[in-house]
């Protein structure tokens, strides 16, 4: 048995990360889903949400956006349509993308050409962002 996993993050545009860790949470489609060093060979639908990992003391988190994880031998190479480091994540640009999702959706009857689909995607990504963000920031604030 491995003492640490090996985790890559890759999404459509270019390879998100690839480091050790010691413990790694995905957002499994059915719940959250916990892995160590040893864990048996699977693959993961992903929703979206956090994907959380841990190396020594040090512990981060990514805002994903769907896709699907491959455990195998000591190894988690998830593939996501997005993945954002949630120290990166600007809460502002994403409450602005989550109203005009809101506004285009509110729109509906108004606009013959709505893409309903993009606009619930935006409105999803926003919100995952945002709660990302939520269960990072102390209480109180």
């Amino acid at each position: 048995m491995a003492a640490h996993l090996k985790l890559v993050i890759v999404t459509p545009e270019k390879p998100v990360l690839d480091t050790e860790a010691d413990f790694v949470a995905l957002p499994a489609y059915e719940g959250e889903m916990g892995i160590l060093p040893g864990h048996v060979p699977a693959l993961v639908q992903l929703s979206e949400g956090m994907l959380r990992y841990k190396r020594g003391e040090q512990e981060s988190s990514f805002a994903i956006m769907a896709g699907y994880a491959e455990v195998l031998d000591d190894e988690i190479s998830v593939f996501a349509e997005a993945a954002e480091l949630a120290a990166e994540i600007d809460e502002e640009r994403a409450r602005q993308a989550l109203q005009k999702a809101r506004n285009v959706l509110a729109s509906r009857g108004a606009e013959k050409d709505l893409d309903v689909d993009a606009a619930n995607a935006a409105m999803r990504r926003a919100f995952t962002r945002l709660k990302v963000l939520r269960k990072l920031r102390p209480q109180g604030r």
